[in-house]
């Protein structure tokens, strides 16, 4: 089951969530920069599939994805947990899927958009 989730705290953090039975994968996530969006736009330029991506390798040897939007900003991104560039980018797919299906609408396939 997918779930959206924002803390109620006032920090704005959000998380978008695929449920298990054995336990939970974080698809998306508020991004870690101080002025980061409000949960509502970020997750509707995720929603959207607008924006560029960005696969980011750690020392570790792991890939998330990062979405920036036309102006540079961070909007969301994933936890560092992909072994593999094109896996990664495969989640991101699916991060948006499940954000259209948490909140509706289908977008038109745009050359570019979304990596």
């Amino acid at each position: 089951m997918i779930r959206f989730e924002v803390r109620q705290d006032g920090t704005g953090r959000w998380r978008l969530v695929n449920r298990t039975p054995s336990g939970a994968d974080v698809l998306a996530r508020e991004a870690g920069a101080r002025d980061r969006l409000p949960w509502r736009q970020a997750v509707e330029w995720l929603r959207r599939g607008g924006g560029e991506v960005e696969i980011i390798g750690t020392p570790a040897e792991h890939f998330r994805w990062v979405l920036h939007a036309a102006d540079g900003t961070v909007v969301a991104e994933s936890p560092a947990v992909h072994r593999d560039p094109a896996v990664c980018r495969v989640a991101y797919s699916n991060a948006e899927r499940a954000a259209r299906t948490v909140f509706g609408g289908l977008r038109e396939p745009t050359a570019g958009a979304g990596g």
